[in-house]
């Protein structure tokens, strides 16, 4: 149900903000991803914490902040998916994600909020 939220929340970036659709799927994916890893990782999944978007369009990027009320994580310790060691893993890709389909990708030093920019024009 989270997922339609986020769903509905791009969208109605899109619509405001009269984007290319052309940029919809990768800025979805990017949202969805990180919202799902705030729930699951940051947040534990309990349902009594929070997360939280927060989406602008300045100039020719859409830049998204999603913060969990987790204890936040260090990037440095994410496993590449890409090894062989990591490939068969069944979580572990959505920063991945992230990566390779934002334009930049940022984290606070408590690792519980990401900052991503997107091309939207």
């Amino acid at each position: 149900t989270e997922l339609k939220k986020v769903e509905d929340f791009v969208i109605n970036i899109f619509i405001e903000y009269k984007l290319d659709k052309k940029y919809f799927n990768k800025t979805y994916l990017c949202n969805s991803e990180a919202v799902i890893n705030s729930i699951r990782h940051g947040n534990k999944n309990d349902l009594n914490k929070q997360v939280s978007i927060v989406a602008d369009c300045i100039e020719t990027e859409i830049i998204v902040q999603i913060e969990d009320e987790g204890e936040g994580f260090d990037i440095n310790n994410v496993k590449n998916p890409t090894l062989k060691e990591n490939v068969n893993n069944e979580s572990g890709r959505g920063i991945f994600i992230i990566k390779n389909l934002s334009d930049s990708i940022e984290y606070n030093d408590k690792g519980n909020r990401v900052q991503l920019k997107m091309e939207c024009k």
